[in-house]
């Protein structure tokens, strides 16, 4: 028949109970042994922890918006469900903050719409000018052209009719004074000397002139006013840049606006509990005012529900995540893993031991903040050989123990696997059936003699 050997280990201390067969003897020409009849079975190596229940997931509730509460409906330590109203707020104080959210989205956008109208004028001006000055360059050369034609016209009328005086006072050099001819050329001279004052095709083209000379003074004019309107339609210009700005500071705004109005919104059927969890902060009262990033509760879920451990360095050596773990909790076993096993010590001042967290399904028992011990099973073998840790002496590096022969103890040399405060395996040099004997009175040696 098999024997079942079960270990436990408190803070390094192990405490392995099984079937076994112990006897001490005691006879009169031989020492006194205890005896244990080697067999085959299971064995377990667990080691107990002290821990802290508590939760992985700790949520803590926002107002969202600058509210009053109107009820705190929980206290700390309180249980409860997923869906259940934990504040209320101020219903008139949140319709006046929906109100204020949405004339300050109002401004917002008027501010931007003028920003962006006004730019655009800006930018109609400077292309209306832009446009106009290339018309007007063009108007000013071809009235600068005109100019020079007319002045040329007006240089060959003139040239024209001082030829002809000259001609005339040729004339009359050459003709006798008295004659007819002579007051011909001599009537000729005086209307030539009339018409180079008061020619009227020369007037008028003295005309033409000051007009050509009048329209290039007004287009000069209009082209410094068409370069002062684009210079300050370039000022006024909204940038490329500072329209990309501007148009991401709107989004950013409107953004803000729509989750405060989501979180007003939200804030009218007052903060729920996301999970099924144990309340373990309240941090406001009836009344109160609260900002819109303060904490106004937190809950603790059951559902992600744990065990914070902490193993000692002769410990945490054997103890690794996946391993199977239970808890005596309220006269009830709790079946859990460990999930985590810090990679320093002393994370937690007051513990200077490496952290190790164990994974529980909670009950309706459970409390956060409760002391409970902990069993890690960190090895489990089946059909292992293993004989009592006290029978094993140790010699150098060497392991032997003693085996009952004819009421002789014979010393057999062995190699052993996994131990603990009770049992030790046996790797080899046993093959079960035998009986080993050991002394708490005096060292055995080989061939000393025993009995039953």
């Amino acid at each position: 028949m098999k024997k079942k050997v079960i270990g436990f280990i408190a803070g390094g201390a192990v405490l392995l109970t099984a079937v076994v067969s112990v006897t001490a003897v005691y006879a009169n020409a031989a020492t006194k042994v205890n005896s244990y009849k080697v067999s085959s079975g299971d064995m377990a190596q667990v080691i107990e922890l002290n821990g802290t229940t508590a939760s992985n997931n700790s949520q803590n509730y926002f107002a969202g918006a600058n509210l009053k509460v109107d009820e705190v409906k929980v206290k700390v330590g309180d249980t409860v469900k997923k869906g259940d109203v934990l504040v209320t707020f101020d219903q008139a104080e949140l319709e006046s903050e929906i109100a204020l959210v949405n004339l300050n989205a109002q401004a917002q956008e008027g501010s931007y719409n003028n920003q962006v109208q006004t730019s655009d004028k800006y930018a109609k001006l400077y292309n209306e000018a832009n446009k106009s000055l290339a018309t007007i360059d063009s108007q000013i050369n071809e009235t600068l052209e005109a100019i020079i034609n007319k002045k040329k016209e007006i240089n060959a009328r003139a040239s024209e009719l001082a030829a002809q005086g000259v001609n005339v006072q040729v004339g009359l050099i050459n003709e006798d004074a008295g004659t007819d001819a002579y007051d011909d050329l001599l009537k000729a001279a005086q209307n030539n000397t009339y018409a180079q004052q008061y020619d009227g095709k020369l007037y008028q083209l003295g005309e033409d002139l000051a007009r050509l000379n009048n329209m290039l003074t007004e287009l000069k004019e209009t082209k410094a006013e068409m370069i002062n309107q684009k210079a300050t339609g370039y000022v006024g210009i909204m940038t490329e840049g500072a329209k990309t700005e501007l148009d991401a500071m709107k989004e950013v705004n409107d953004i803000n606006n729509n989750k405060t109005l989501e979180a007003l919104e939200s804030a009218k059927e007052g903060i729920k509990a996301e999970c099924d969890g144990v309340v373990t902060q309240i941090s406001v009262a009836d009344g109160q005012s609260v900002g819109k990033d303060q904490i106004i509760i937190t809950v603790d879920s059951l559902d992600d529900a744990i065990i914070k451990c902490y193993a000692n360095k002769y410990d945490i050596i054997n103890i690794s995540e996946g391993q199977e773990a239970s808890c005596t909790f309220m006269n009830n076993e709790l079946t859990g893993e460990v999930t985590r096993v810090a990679q320093m010590a002393g994370a937690d001042a007051q513990n200077l031991g490496v952290g190790v967290d164990v994974a529980v399904d909670a009950d309706d028992n459970y409390i956060l903040g409760m002391d409970v011990k902990v069993k890690v099973t960190t090895s489990a073998l089946e059909d292992v050989i293993s004989v009592p840790t006290e029978a094993i002496v140790v010699d150098g590096d060497k392991k032997y123990v003693f085996v009952n022969s004819g009421n002789e103890a014979k010393k057999t040399l062995v190699e052993t696997g996994i131990a603990n405060d009770e049992y030790t395996e046996i790797t080899s040099g046993l093959k079960g059936g035998e009986t080993v004997v050991w002394s708490n009175d005096k060292e055995l040696k080989d061939g000393d003699s025993v009995n039953y």
